[in-house]
């Protein structure tokens, strides 16, 4: 748990519950990417992450991602950026993988497309 003990990481695929949940956001326990940065990691109760979704789809704000012994996706999977959420650190359960470092940019792509930081 946080409090100064770094027991999650930025870029790991972690199991998270996601449920209860409303509407439209993504359901269930499933993989999902750590995307908040160690730091806050290690001190809050709280961390960002995005969901991975099965199969694959063509978005300006999806990043598809193959599974690989690495990442430890089961399947080929799709992260909807637009998910994005912060969770509370008592919903992250076991490690799943590491996202591997060539689907970092396409990520940042999303998440400027999404938020509308970058024009």
């Amino acid at each position: 748990m946080p409090r100064s003990s770094l027991t999650y990481r930025r870029g790991e695929i972690r199991w998270i519950k996601l449920d209860p949940t409303v509407g439209a956001e993504a359901q269930k326990t499933r993989p999902c990417l750590i995307v908040q940065n160690d730091i806050m990691n290690q001190y809050a109760l709280l961390t960002i992450v995005m969901p991975f979704r099965p199969g694959s789809k063509e978005a300006p704000y999806i990043v598809n991602i193959k599974a690989t012994p690495a990442n430890g996706l089961d399947q080929d999977r799709f992260i909807d950026v637009g998910q994005i959420r912060a969770i509370d650190h008592r919903r992250i359960l076991g490690l799943v993988g590491v996202l591997e470092e060539e689907y970092w940019e396409p990520i940042r792509t999303a998440l400027n497309i999404v938020l509308g930081f970058v024009l």
